[in-house]
Parts: C-alpha cells; structure tokens; sequence
C-alpha cells in the first residue's frame, strides 16, 4: 500500500481487519470523548487526519453510537463529525509551524503574566 486512499480498495478480508480496527480505535477513544464533553462541553468533536474521509465517517458513526448511551448521564453528548479539511490537517500542521516559529517562537507568547510589584 502506497498512500491511505488505498485502503478503501482493499478485498473484503482486509475490509474485515479494517472494520475491527475502527471498532477498537472507538472503543480506546470513547473515555476521552466522554471526558471532553464532561469537562468542555463542546458543540462537536471534530476528527481529521491522514484517513480518508469515509473511513473517518465510519470511525465518527461508531464513536456517536457509543456516545448515545451516555445521554442523560453526562451534562451534554457532542456529536462527532470529520472535520472539513480532515485530509488536509497535517499538511495545514505543517505549513502553519514557519509562520507560528516567525510570530510566536516561544511557546509563551501567548501566555499572560500578573505583574509582579
């Protein structure tokens, strides 16, 4: 396999191995997503990444259908969704990291201090 694309064009067995991979990846993720919408509360949890999009969608399903048994026992339930650039996201990484070292080259540029007297 060259590239993730490649995955979608897999045989059915290797289908299988990919299907079991994503119930497992929701199942290492689902404690944190129920973290993050315990202690954020956010409007959605977006995924992205080197994936294709359809295998982020899948992934997205199963997380939200796990999700769903948590309504009523957390504050909120935010649906998870691939994000709109998921397949761009690390070459965006990439590209950003000249300009954050230009304009931001410490990492507590951003961080506000109480004056001291």
């Amino acid at each position: 396999m060259q590239s993730p694309p490649q995955l979608l064009k897999l045989e059915p067995p290797a289908q299988r191995i990919i299907d079991a991979w994503l119930a497992t990846s929701a199942n290492a993720l689902e404690q944190a997503l129920v973290g993050i919408n315990c202690l954020i509360n956010p409007e959605a949890i977006l995924i992205g990444g080197r994936l294709p999009g359809a295998l982020i969608d899948r992934l997205a399903q199963h997380l939200n259908e796990r999700l769903r048994g948590y309504a009523g026992k957390i504050p909120s339930v935010a649906p998870v969704a691939r994000a709109s650039m998921s397949e761009d996201a690390p070459a965006l990484g990439a590209a950003i990291l000249p300009f954050t070292e230009q304009f931001l080259p410490t990492r507590f540029a951003l961080m506000s201090r109480a004056s001291v007297a």
